[in-house]
C-alpha cells in the first residue's frame, strides 16, 4: 500500500515564532510514523522564500537547514488540478501529488488563516483550525469580543488602534478609567508571548503601547490578573473533546491541576464553548487565568499550539493516552476524514 504524502510546514518570517516553529518542526517531523507517511518537509526562511529540504531534522532543530545544499525552491501551488507542490528543477517545476497538509507555523501568516486559506484553494486536506476559525482567535479584538458576547470572562481590556497614535494620551485616560493599573499591553494579531509588556504607570504603559504598534495595528490593553496559569487542550470536529485541566508552573504543565473538581469542570466547559463560539475545528489550545479572587477567566484560545513533544498541547493529550506519535497520527487521520467541511 503507497504511503501518505504529508506536506510538513515549518518556518516563518517573525524571528521569535520563527524559532519555535523550528523547535516544533523538529519534533514533530521525527515522531510522524514513517511506516505510514511519506514525509515532505517545506520551509519558509526569514525572507519568505520556501525551500523542499532533504536534509537531517537535527539541522531544523538547530536553525541550518536552509543552508544546506540540497534544498530546493519550491512552491505549494493553489491550482488545484496540481493538488500539490511545483519543484525547482533545470526544465522548469516538477510537480509532486501531496495527500495532507500539516503546518507547524505559528507566525502571522500560519495562523491567522493565511496558509489555511491557500490549502483550501490547492483543495488538499489540512491539520486543524480552518479560515475564519483561525482568522477569529488570532485577533484577539475579535475573540474577545465574541466570547464576552456568548458570556464566558475574559480579563477587562481596552483595543486601541494605531490610528489613535496622536491621541496616545486620552486613551490612556481613558485605560486608567476602565482597568487602572498595573495592565499588559499586547498586539491583538500577534502571538502574546512575544509582544506583550507589563505597565504599572503612564509613563510605562505609553512605552509599552508604542512597541506594541511596532507589532500590529491594533493593540490590547488587558486588567493584570494575579493568580494561577491554567490550560486546556480541545481535540475534535463533530463531538470535540476537552482534556483534563493543567497548570502551567514555569516551562512545565502539571496534569492534572490541583483544582477543586467545580473549578476543572467550569475550565474544561467553558473551553469547549469557546471552542465553539470562536469556530474551532480539529484542535486548540485554551489558556485561562484561575485568579486570587477565585474568577476563571478565558485568557486566549491557540489554534496552532505548539506541538513540541513536552509542550502545553502534547503534554495535556498524552495524559489521556495519546502518546505523542499516535497524536500526530490521528491529527492527520482526523484531517483526511474531515476534509468535504473546508471545501
Amino acid at each position: 500500500m503507497a504511503k501518505t504524502k504529508v506536506l510538513v510546514l515549518f518556518g516563518g518570517t517573525t524571528a521569535d515564532e520563527y524559532r519555535q516553529s523550528l523547535a516544533s518542526a523538529a519534533h514533530v517531523l521525527s515522531a510522524i510514523p514513517e511506516d505510514k507517511y511519506e514525509i515532505i518537509p517545506l520551509g519558509r526562511n526569514a525572507r519568505g522564500r520556501w525551500l523542499y529540504f532533504q536534509g537531517s531534522y537535527a539541522e531544523i532543530a538547530d536553525g541550518s537547514w536552509e543552508r544546506n545544499p540540497d534544498c530546493i525552491p519550491t512552491v505549494l501551488s493553489p491550482d488545484a488540478a496540481h493538488h500539490g507542490i511545483l519543484i525547482t528543477d533545470d526544465e522548469g517545476f516538477t510537480h509532486k501529488r501531496v495527500d495532507v497538509v500539516f503546518s507547524l507555523m505559528s507566525d502571522c501568516c500560519g495562523e491567522d488563516g493565511s496558509v489555511q486559506g491557500l490549502c483550501e484553494l490547492t483543495r488538499i486536506p489540512y491539520v486543524g483550525n480552518n479560515v475564519l476559525g483561525s482568522a477569529i482567535s488570532h485577533n484577539k479584538k475579535i475573540a474577545n469580543t465574541l466570547l464576552n458576547a456568548a458570556d464566558i470572562p475574559t480579563p477587562k481590556w481596552v483595543a486601541v488602534s494605531q490610528r489613535s497614535l496622536s491621541r496616545l494620551e486620552r486613551e490612556c485616560e481613558i485605560i486608567e478609567q476602565k482597568l487602572g493599573y498595573p495592565v499588559f499591553v499586547k498586539p491583538a494579531g500577534v502571538d502574546s508571548a512575544f509582544g506583550e509588556n507589563a505597565a504599572h504607570n503612564r509613563e510605562e504603559l505609553l512605552t509599552a503601547m508604542k512597541r506594541a504598534f511596532t507589532k500590529d495595528a491594533t493593540i490590547l490593553v488587558e486588567q493584570f490578573v494575579t493568580g494561577r496559569s491554567l490550560c486546556v487542550g480541545i481535540f475534535g470536529y463533530d463531538l470535540p473533546f476537552a482534556t483534563f485541566v493543567g497548570e502551567k508552573i514555569g516551562n512545565t504543565v502539571r496534569v492534572p491541576a490541583d483544582l477543586d473538581e467545580e473549578i476543572a469542570e467550569a475550565a474544561r466547559n467553558m473551553a469547549l464553548e469557546a471552542f465553539r463560539v470562536l469556530e474551532g475545528r480539529g484542535l486548540a489550545l485554551v489558556d485561562f487565568h484561575y485568579a486570587e479572587n477565585g474568577a476563571l477567566l478565558l485568557d486566549e484560545l491557540n489554534t496552532a499550539p505548539d506541538l513540541s513533544a513536552d509542550a502545553p498541547y502534547p503534554t495535556l493529550m498524552n495524559d489521556l493516552g495519546m502518546r505523542y506519535s499516535y497524536l500526530l497520527d490521528k491529527l492527520i487521520q482526523q484531517a483526511m476524514e474531515h476534509a468535504d467541511r473546508g471545501f
